[in-house]
């Protein structure tokens, strides 16, 4: 089920609920209340991909910026 924000109309208090969209007009009408509509909330990444990285792949990078010390650069020191 989704949920929802709700409006109360005449006193402007808010809160989320769980309803059902079929179930979403008449519980509006009981409640005299309206959906806030929001942005969305928007989960992202935080960091960098070196610091998401274990232990072993950056050993398995070091070892192989030794095997190939002339490569373009793309192995960086961890």
């Amino acid at each position: 089920m989704p949920t929802y924000t709700f409006r109360n109309k005449t006193t402007g208090m808010e809160w989320d609920k769980s309803v059902r969209i079929k179930d979403l007009d008449e519980y509006k009408k009981e409640n005299d209340c309206e959906v806030v509509i929001g942005t969305p909330a928007v989960v992202r990444g935080v960091g960098t991909l070196h610091s998401k990285v274990d232990g072993d792949f950056k050993s398995k990078l070091s070892k192989l910026k030794k095997e190939y010390p002339n490569s373009n650069g793309q192995l960086k020191d961890w």
